[in-house]
């Protein structure tokens, strides 16, 4: 009984978290631009660099001014004039690249228009490899791909951000990259990633589900 009531429980909270992972993406990628342009500011940067950043900042100050009492009509054209903005920098390099592929990827999943998301973010983790917004980037992508469930690639950029280091939300994604795999059929593949999760943070909040999941499958294979 007591195995029962905590699959229960997992389950529950696993599907919350499921339902979940939209806003998590917004509100990641909010933290990120500001982080990014902290460093910016702490740092020399080229003068192309300096233009292409003014250029973005306004790019995204004209998007969000007081757009609280718009109508989804007028967001919606803010949208659409900001990725014609865009579309000059998101074929750039570096950080302006990184940055403008960033944007345009959160502005497109707004628009629930995941394919050109996943492409976006797969864009910016690409151009910044060995950088702290890759993970990101590829956690990003995930979230989009599973809301085409194109389960494959939400799986493989799961995994990118699970196994990058000094990713802040690593444990958020190793438990999704396992409750990926489960979705996908794949209770071997999904094992092996909650006890990675669990091996590695033992009293984190995604190991204790991870900890639920694993005691449902074995209940399962029982």
């Amino acid at each position: 009984m007591e195995n029962n009531e905590k699959v229960s429980v997992s389950e529950k909270v696993a599907s919350k978290i499921t339902a979940g992972k939209t806003i998590l993406v917004a509100v990641l990628v909010a933290a990120v631009v500001v982080i990014a342009g902290f460093a910016i500011c702490s740092t020399v940067v080229s003068k192309g660099n300096k233009k292409g950043l003014t250029a973005l900042d306004s790019i995204s100050y004209t998007l969000t001014k007081d757009s609280a009492g718009l109508s989804e009509n007028d967001l919606e054209a803010r949208r659409q004039n900001a990725m014609t903005s865009l579309a000059a920098y998101t074929k750039k390099s570096g950080v302006v690249g990184v940055r403008a592929n960033m944007l345009a990827g959160e502005i497109t999943y707004s628009q629930k228009n995941y394919e050109s998301a996943s492409s976006y973010w797969e864009k910016a983790a690409n151009k910044a490899k060995n950088t702290y917004t890759a993970p990101l980037c590829w956690y990003n992508a995930a979230v989009a791909y599973e809301d085409m469930n194109n389960l494959d690639k939400a799986e493989s950029c799961y995994e990118k951000a699970a196994n990058a280091k000094d990713f802040v939300q690593v444990t958020h994604a190793k438990f999704s990259l396992g409750r990926v795999r489960e979705a996908k059929g794949d209770k071997e593949g999904a094992v092996k990633a909650y006890k990675d999760l669990t091996d590695s943070s033992s009293n984190d909040s995604f190991a204790n589900l991870a900890k639920s999941r694993l005691i449902a499958l074995e209940s399962e294979a029982n």
